[in-house]
């Protein structure tokens, strides 16, 4: 029984490791956008360059919630479902945890990385993509750069995972997983949408920006913990930068976000925006996500070798808990889910078959384009 038991959980273990995304749906479009439309009103709700569903929802900057109910071609329609009080819904969050802050030994840290290492904005970079080296990587820099200068040490990975295709996530899956063992108190995959201009055009304090917009993923058992998150994050740029954050966007599909509690998705602007614009928000976003994790006061608190990090509602034990919630399911469970996400049993085989023929030899480092980990960033702002 032992002998059993050991087989299903390194069976659930391989498969959630090497093969999470096979069933989820972190697509983008490469041929344009969807607009999504109130289904009562017909009045435009937001657009999208990732695919959307039905079930997807969407939390507007007024924070309304809607839920996508159908998709017709580049259209899809939500209904309204509820508005959403973030103030109360945090005090809810923080009365049910105490307020729990928890010290951790060493700098307080953040880990920036980027799934799709190729996207760039044309008015700057002259290009929507650039293989290997987009413009994305700037904007991370940006990010990482505002994040130092309030004392919190950063580890900005400037590995790529190009090609942007559907497998580009379980390339990055293995850069996040080394991130993690660094210990950060927060993991931000950057990227930046493909929708017109006008979608992120926006203004904080008079000053024009980028719009930042957040992603979570509902295929994930984390998923609240991350909602959770993601409020906390909205909540305090509402109080602190109106305008800042355009939305959160709840896409069908996982996204990495089941690795830790404390992970997000943040479309910086779009690739019709000026770069400078996105580096704009990512900055003021910077003073957001200081604040989330570390308080009001942390610049104050921030001093070398010390940090405390606020915990939120459901972490604790996330990733050990994340775990056990899918050996639960077991092996049977796990290939009948997978069976039903994928069509059947010759569109399983051929994701599995294509993800062994070319992500192993990605993992192996085969297929690395002089690409390399580490903080020499001053080579790429010299391009």
């Amino acid at each position: 029984m032992k002998v059993l038991r050991l087989a299903a959980l390194l069976l659930i273990l391989f498969s959630s490791t090497l093969f999470p995304n096979l069933c989820f749906a972190e697509d983008e479009r490469s041929d344009g956008y969807f607009t999504v439309y109130e289904e009562k009103t017909g009045r435009k709700i937001f657009a999208t360059a990732r695919v959307v569903s039905v079930g997807d929802q969407y939390l507007d900057a007024q924070n309304d919630l809607y839920e996508i109910v159908r998709v017709e071609g580049d259209k899809a329609y939500a209904v309204f479902k509820e508005k959403v009080d973030l103030e109360k819904a945090l005090g809810e969050i923080q009365a049910s945890d105490h307020q729990s802050v928890f010290a951790e030994a060493g700098k307080r840290t953040v880990a920036i990385y980027h799934t799709h290492s190729d996207e760039s904005y044309v008015p700057t970079d002259g290009k929507a993509s650039i293989p290997y080296n987009g413009g994305i990587f700037k904007v991370g820099q940006a990010l990482k750069k505002a994040l130092e200068e309030k004392g919190i040490n950063v580890i900005h990975s400037d590995r790529s995972h190009d090609p942007h295709d559907a497998a580009a996530y379980e390339r990055s899956r293995r850069t996040a997983m080394e991130l993690l063992k660094q210990n950060p108190d927060a993991i931000i995959d950057v990227h930046r949408d493909a929708v017109p201009a006008e979608e992120y055009s926006g203004e904080v304090n008079g000053e024009p920006l980028a719009k930042v917009q957040l992603v979570v993923g509902r295929q994930n058992p984390q998923m609240k913990t991350i909602n959770n998150f993601a409020w906390q994050i909205k909540a305090v740029a509402d109080k602190k930068y109106p305008g800042l954050i355009k939305g959160i966007f709840y896409g069908k599909g996982n996204y990495n976000q089941d690795l830790f509690p404390r992970t997000i998705l943040v479309e910086a602007g779009t690739y019709t925006n000026y770069r400078q614009s996105a580096e704009k928000g990512v900055k003021i976003l910077a003073d957001v996500i200081a604040t989330t994790l570390y308080g009001e006061d942390h610049q104050k608190k921030a001093t070398p070798g010390s940090g405390s990090t606020t915990q939120i509602r459901g972490e604790g034990g996330g990733t050990l808990k994340s775990i056990l919630g899918i050996v639960t399911i077991g092996a049977a469970g796990l290939i009948g889910y997978l069976l039903i996400s994928t069509g059947g049993w010759k569109e399983l085989t051929s994701k599995v078959g294509r993800f062994m023929s070319t992500e192993f030899a990605n993992f192996l480092g085969n297929a690395r384009k002089g690409k390399r980990e580490g903080d020499d960033e001053n080579s790429r702002d010299q391009n």
